[in-house]
């Protein structure tokens, strides 16, 4: 199974914090692409610049308004199978990119929506190889 994560805040963290479980408070932009293979999955580690999308299974695009993602999400639109959207520091707003199920209010530092992500990815990687 792919996944992809990509966009305007936490992107890189948001990746340490699934797979290792670990948080950093300093912040680093994430300027290249790294790929992750564990298990069944390969997780791609991707810059907002990246110059085209990649087929994937999953999209999870980070930020802390859709607004900020919106064209990244139309520019990906046929590329991966299902969209989560991993929202920071914002409580208010309402899904308009993804389902409501898929719109996660997020915190790497305290796992806040993080289960949330693992729970969707598991559900989707076992439906995928069910239907093989």
């Amino acid at each position: 199974m792919r996944i992809c994560v990509s966009g305007t805040f936490g992107v890189t963290s948001l990746v340490s914090r699934l797979l290792f479980n670990t948080f950093s408070i300093q912040h680093k932009p994430t300027i290249l692409t790294t790929k992750y293979k564990m298990n069944d999955f390969e997780i791609i580690d991707m810059p907002i610049s990246v110059l085209r999308p990649v087929k994937c299974d999953l999209l999870i695009l980070t930020c802390k308004t859709q607004k900020d993602i919106e064209s990244i999400a139309r520019e990906w639109f046929g590329f991966h199978r299902h969209l989560i959207v991993a929202i920071y520091e914002n409580a208010t707003e309402e899904p308009i990119l993804c389902p409501e199920a898929h719109f996660i209010r997020t915190d790497n530092m305290s796992r806040d929506g993080i289960c949330q992500i693992l729970r969707i990815i598991h559900t989707y990687k076992y439906t995928a190889t069910a239907s093989k």
